[in-house]
Order: structure tokens, then sequence, then C-alpha cells
């Protein structure tokens, strides 16, 4: 055969061999990307427990009112349900954009993991904060614990089985979710008092807002 056509040859198998690895690579990181999303999405049925409501500002306070997210029925107990409830309320709570970071910074509180390593475990375990924080409050800190308690749980296993294989409670754990809870509550909220108030308390003092936001003296 002609050297120059087994050139030819040979150069179009590598330009298409480099072509499938890129669409491989490209596409391995698509799905990553739109598998971490997908774990960020709150259950269908969260609207079951949740609403929006305003929140009117102190009396004689300057202090602006916010729109906040509250649960429609309290969780109570120290049992499995009541982590459930919890844990689903995190999750609802993450599938919101804007609540998102609240629920990451309340569950690195709640749990002592830093940020970085639940967004770590995340994009590992593709599973959601309610999730993480279970599994860190059950782990206590100790990071290679995390990967084995989200085996057992894959496996069917309960939460309070979990906890107790690891010298735990589960009312302990339902406790650490619930702070996770109150922490992003508390902080979303008072983070769309602050918002409004701001604007409030420059109207007080005659500041007037034009359509876009910013302030016209």
């Amino acid at each position: 055969m002609d050297k120059h056509l087994i050139g030819s040859l040979s150069l179009v198998a590598l330009l298409a061999g480099c072509s499938a690895t890129t669409q491989t690579t490209q596409t391995g990181t698509a799905g990553a990307a739109a598998t971490t999303a997908s774990a960020n999405k709150a259950p269908a049925d969260s609207d079951a427990d949740w609403e929006t409501v305003f929140v009117p500002p102190p009396v004689g306070s300057h202090l602006g009112g916010g729109v906040v997210r509250v649960a429609r029925r309290q969780i109570t107990g120290n049992d499995e349900n009541a982590l459930l409830g919890n844990i689903n309320r995190l999750n609802v709570a993450a599938g919101s954009k804007d609540e998102r970071p609240f629920v990451v910074t309340a569950v690195s509180h709640a749990t002592g993991v830093s940020e970085r390593e639940l967004q770590a475990q995340q994009d590992v375990l593709q599973l959601r904060f309610g999730e993480l924080c279970a599994i860190n409050a059950i782990a206590r800190g100790d990071s290679n614990k995390v990967q084995e308690i989200a085996r057992l749980r894959s496996k069917g296993r309960s939460w309070t089985d979990i906890a107790q294989a690891q010298g735990t409670s589960v009312g302990t754990i339902v406790k650490v979710a619930q702070n996770a809870n109150e922490m992003t509550i508390n902080s979303y909220s008072n983070q769309a008092e602050r918002a409004k108030g701001g604007q409030e308390k420059l109207k007080d003092i005659g500041v007037k807002f034009q359509p876009t936001g910013r302030p016209n003296n």
C-alpha cells in the first residue's frame, strides 16, 4: 500500500480518537454536573410541609419585614420519623437557590464539617444536604466513616440502627438536624429582614429609590 495513503489513514484514525475522547470527557463532566444539580432539587411533595409568609417589622422598629419560609407543622419527637422529617426540611430548603447557601452554612456549624468538605461529599456521594447532615452527625468528625455510613443507608439500614452501631443514638442525631434547620430559618429570615430594613430606613430619612433600586437623593 502507498506510504502516503497509510499516513493519511493513520492521521484520520488519530483525529477520530481524539474527538471521541473529548466528547466522552465533556459528556462525563456534564453528567456529573447534572447529577449534582438533581441532588439539590427539593422533593416533589415539599410544598405540603412549607408555606411562604411575610413577617411584618417589629412595632416601633426601623427594621423591615421579610418573606420567610415556615413549616406548616412542627416536627416533634426524637425517633426515626422525627429525623426523617428534619432531613426532608433541610432538603426542601436546599432545593431553593436562595436558601441553599444558608443550609450549607447551618449544616457545617451543626456538624463541625467545613462547607468545602460538605460540597466535596455531595459531589462524591450524590446525596442531599439533609442526608449529609445526618451522616456527619453520626460520623462525629471521622471522615473515614462517612462513605461507610452512606453505603449502609443505601442498603436500607435505618438511621436508628446505623447510629447505634456507631455508638450514638438517633435522638442525638435528631437534635443536630433540628439545630441545622433552626439556623437555616433564622439566618435566612434575618437576611431578608436586613435587606428590606435597609431600604425602609433610608426611606425614613428621605432617600428615594428608582425602579432599579439605586438610591436617588
